[in-house]
């Protein structure tokens, strides 16, 4: 049987004496705020949408003798969605509650440590956002 997965990509953030991880701040975001969660109710019927989309490739592939993947099938448009998912805000426009650092403007990208004003949630570094993940495994 397959499994469809939302996660993260492992990477571990650069900072003096932490070991955090993607995966650590994944499961905390979601433990406490229930981030994809949200995408997914937000976003289930274009999700479905890209994943036959993909799926009906793949059996296109299949059907015309070409090349298909022999491990886990990825679904990069999903993970486009999400990321612009973050990037509108839609989580606390749901939920009417921005994160404090998020409303301080705090960012890790920025020099000065802070943008001008208020920014979208969960995008501080912009890590966890990029190393999204969607795929299905055997």
């Amino acid at each position: 049987m397959s499994t469809l997965h939302f996660g993260v990509l492992d990477v571990a953030y650069v900072e003096e004496g932490r070991s955090t991880t993607t995966g650590d701040v994944a499961t905390i975001l979601e433990e406490k705020y229930g981030v994809m969660q949200m995408f997914i109710d937000l976003h289930e019927d274009e999700i479905g949408e890209l994943l036959a989309h993909r799926m009906a490739g793949l059996i296109n592939n299949v059907a015309n003798d070409r090349p298909v993947p022999m491990g886990d099938v990825d679904f990069p448009k999903v993970d486009a969605q999400f990321r612009d998912y973050l990037d509108k805000g839609e989580w606390e426009k749901q939920t009417g509650m921005p994160t404090a650092a998020a409303l301080a403007g705090k960012s890790k990208r920025k020099k000065s440590g802070k943008y001008d004003g208020p920014r979208p949630s969960f995008v501080d570094t912009g890590l966890y956002q990029k190393s999204f993940k969607t795929w299905i495994s055997k």
